[in-house]
């Protein structure tokens, strides 16, 4: 009887074992579509195998040898249907493998002992032979000839890229026949190549050419990978709706260059100033919009220029920014470095929607170079003190920082980022636009690292930064491994303000929020500020005493991006005036403050959310309103 119990208990541990126990499995991957590609770097970018093996978490994976493609990686699994995928995270970026034709969607495996999985490649996409292919170049140039930019009879077409040299009459296009449709065919171009080409438009033998702008690609120039056989691509010319409404008008510029000139960073007696924007192709070149801002006589800080527009796109966004031109490039304002990068963008262009009215005004009206306000002045004589503080946190994760931070030998820095706050820092070393090693931060707590600065007067109140660190090569110098920043779009970069108790006015000490290591490329919300905290801006606009508390509709309402609202206050008190969105999550803190009995009028600068519907409330004594807004863009 004994015996029959033993063989039952070893019969019944091998069907558990086999149903319940864990086997060794070996994950192998190949990343060199991804790497060809550049959508995988292997010097900074981290593959996982992730699955219910390790309950959809990271187990990290490593090239089968120095050199190799392959990815690699050996981990428990359970017994049964193995579930799992590779994932990369790259400049910020998830990259999933996308679904398979299983019933869970994902890779699947039945494992029963330890296991090698055979090598695929990643998402299932193969690597091409390297062999000629038939690339078809297509480009719709429908809208340049509405507008009329492109003549029908004279006007040639031509793709130019690392496929010619990036030749503008090398290879042209025939067309366009009975449409606007441009063609050529090119059987030349190996496969399992990446290739970067733009299109471009003469009227006059080349003399005058009109390429596309940048897209959203790492190169901004428009990107193929050529797998083997025929394939297609097709376009409209600069990715643009052929279709839309087009109009004429015009618009008008207007930059105060006041700070500038208090500050010593601008001559107006020699210096110039210049429009710089996409629809100039960031250049001086275009005979149609003179890019030269025009000084105002009656006040020489002052610049303007109109820009006139025929047959151009309705609501199309267009992109822009100051850039001086200074008779004496030293400090931080040398070459490119003369551009501005605003705090209201954080670094990106300033943007406006044409409307195709005969007198259109940006909003607002007239600029500060680089958003520097006079009320953001640091008066001669005074010293402010700046702390900063960087939590290394993420820094620490190699699946984010590749490779990660080391806090035993590793050194933080701050690193600016806007030639003005350089400039008055001394606009030397680290101290220039995108200058490494501009601050040496020092451990504090945790993983926490701090530094601080001193301001002397006149200076400004407006930090633009990253933040890096300095790692010792195990075969060579330090490198440097920064956050990432993308310098056409918005909140590329960090910005910070002291905040103020009134105009000029700073609070001190002050210690800046908390920033965390990041290397997305754009910033989160909670990484930068759009207004320094106690300076509302707030108006008084009568010097009589009101009857009555009143919160009045905003106007213009609907509005893009600025609204102005008025409120009455009877007697002295605290009034907080606040912006939710129709979640009731608050949008913007307009007005916190002690004010006196009277009339006042604040403006709601929108140019970072979204359009819709929003509800604004002020809250004074007893007294509580609400109203709705709509913000249309």
């Amino acid at each position: 009887m004994s015996k029959i119990k033993l063989l039952f208990g070893i019969f019944f541990l091998g069907v558990w074992v086999a149903a319940f126990g864990q086997n060794n499995v070996t994950f192998q991957v190949d990343m060199s579509v991804q790497i060809a590609k550049g959508t995988f770097d292997t010097a900074k970018d981290t593959l996982t195998a992730r699955g219910d093996f390790n309950s959809w978490g990271t187990t990290n994976m490593a090239p089968k040898a120095a050199g190799s493609k392959i990815y690699t990686v050996t981990a428990s699994a359970a017994t049964g249907t193995l579930h799992y995928k590779f994932y990369f995270k790259h400049l910020g970026a998830d990259n999933w493998e996308g679904n398979f034709a299983t019933p869970s969607s994902n890779r699947e495996m039945n494992i029963t002992a330890a296991t090698v999985l055979p090598v695929v490649f990643f998402n299932d996409e193969a690597m091409p032979s390297g062999a000629a292919a038939k690339v078809i170049f297509k480009v719709d140039m429908k809208l340049p000839l509405r507008q009329n930019t492109m003549a029908l009879d004279s006007g040639k077409v031509y793709v130019a890229g690392d496929i010619n040299g990036w030749s503008t009459s090398k290879t042209r296009l025939t067309g366009p026949g009975k449409d606007s449709v441009y063609t050529v065919e090119i059987d030349t171009i190996k496969s399992a190549t990446l290739i970067h080409y733009k299109y471009l438009f003469t009227n006059d033998s080349g003399k005058n050419l009109t390429w596309e702008g940048s897209f959203s690609t790492p190169s901004s120039n428009r990107e193929a990978w050529i797998v083997d056989g025929t394939q297609t691509y097709s376009n409209f010319f600069d990715d643009k709706d052929p279709n839309i409404k087009l109009g004429n008008g015009t618009i008008n510029f207007q930059v105060d260059m006041s700070v500038f000139v208090g500050l010593g960073f601008f001559d107006a007696a020699h210096d110039t100033l210049r429009l710089r924007s996409s629809f100039d192709s960031w250049g001086d070149a275009d005979v149609k919009h003179p890019s030269l801002m025009n000084q105002d006589p009656l006040n020489p800080t002052s610049y303007f220029n109109t820009m006139a527009f025929t047959g151009e796109p309705v609501s199309n966004p267009e992109f822009y920014k100051f850039r001086m031109a200074k008779h004496v490039q030293a400090g931080a304002f040398i070459g490119d470095k003369q551009y501005e990068r605003p705090y209201s963008t954080g670094g990106g262009n300033r943007t406006i929607n044409f409307a195709g009215t005969p007198s259109q005004f940006t909003s607002p009206a007239t600029f500060y170079f680089n958003d520097l306000y006079p009320t953001f002045t640091v008066p001669s004589g005074k010293t402010v003190t700046a702390n900063f503080a960087v939590d290394m946190t993420n820094a620490l994760d190699p699946l984010q920082v590749s490779p990660p931070f080391n806090p035993s030998t590793d050194t933080v820095y701050l690193k600016c980022s806007q030639a003005a706050f350089g400039q008055q820092m001394g606009g030397t070393g680290g101290w220039t636009e995108d200058g490494d090693r501009s601050l040496m931060l020092t451990h504090s707590t945790g993983n926490i690292w701090t530094g601080s600065i001193q301001i002397k007067g006149p200076g400004i109140n407006g930090f633009m930064y990253l933040y890096e660190f300095a790692q010792k090569s195990s075969t060579g110098p330090w490198v440097l491994n920064s956050e990432n920043s993308a310098l056409g779009g918005s909140w590329s970069y960090r910005v910070r303000y002291m905040p103020m108790s009134s105009p000029n006015h700073f609070v001190q000490p002050y210690t800046a929020v908390v920033d965390h290591f990041t290397k997305d490329v754009t910033k989160a919300t909670t990484e930068y500020e759009l207004w320094p905290q106690g300076l509302t801006g707030v108006t008084k606009i009568t010097s009589g005493i009101p009857v009555q508390y009143t919160l009045d509709q905003n106007y213009p309402n609907p509005f893009n991006p600025t609204t102005k609202i008025k409120f009455q206050i009877p007697t002295d008190g605290v009034v907080r005036l606040k912006v939710f969105n129709i979640l009731g999550q608050e949008v913007a803190s307009l007005v916190n403050e002690q004010l006196k009995a009277g009339s006042y009028s604040v403006d709601f600068n929108a140019s970072k959310v979204s359009s819709g519907v929003y509800i604004y409330r002020i809250e004074a004594g007893t007294f509580s309103s609400v109203k709705k807004m709509m913000l249309l863009k």
